[in-house]
């Protein structure tokens, strides 16, 4: 209850422009390493392969650390979630052609057509499904997660198919990358 009440309060926050943010360089291959690492016993509890690919060379991006850290988590504990025994999670992270920074986290799991994808962005509504009765919740998972990714100057993206997956890509702009001159 105290978690939900808490993703209240930051939805709230960010949409009146009162979220706090400390920006400084961080870097995106640490946080995620401590993210997998602790989300570690909650995919082996699943039986779900978790991974990480980092390529070489990555630099910092300009973020709240904080909000990269619950990004990080929020959408690697619903690909865990919606995945099942047997399937596998990835995290990903590479430099983009124009400069950015982005972060992908991949599953096998159940997905959701373009229609649920659309139901799933919205605070509040949750995706109907046989397969998803088992995961009831507040349906704030992902719209707190794409204001947090705003919030920090970078940009969202959802594809899945039903039954085949999902990928969520997070773009820090070259922009947003520690020492750059835009």
């Amino acid at each position: 209850a105290l978690s939900i009440v808490n993703d209240l309060l930051d939805i709230s926050k960010i949409r009146s422009g009162e979220f706090e943010l400390n920006f400084a360089a961080v870097d995106v291959e640490e946080v995620i390493a401590e993210s997998v690492q602790s989300m570690q016993p909650q995919a082996q509890r699943r039986r779900v392969l978790l991974r990480t690919s980092f390529a070489d060379g990555l630099p910092q991006v300009l973020a709240d650390r904080r909000s990269v850290r619950q990004i990080i988590l929020n959408l690697v504990s619903n690909s865990i979630k919606f995945t099942m025994p047997g399937g596998q999670v990835i995290v990903s992270v590479l430099q983009t052609e124009s400069g950015g920074v982005r972060i992908r986290v991949r599953d096998t799991g159940i997905g959701m057509s373009k229609t649920e994808v659309a139901v799933a962005m919205k605070p509040y509504k949750q995706v109907e499904s046989p397969a998803r009765h088992a995961h009831v919740g507040p349906g704030l998972g992902l719209p707190l997660t794409k204001a947090l990714v705003e919030a920090n100057r970078a940009r969202f993206k959802v594809r899945s198919t039903a039954g085949s997956g999902t990928r969520v890509d997070v773009t820090f702009p070259r922009e947003r990358i520690a020492g750059s001159r835009g």
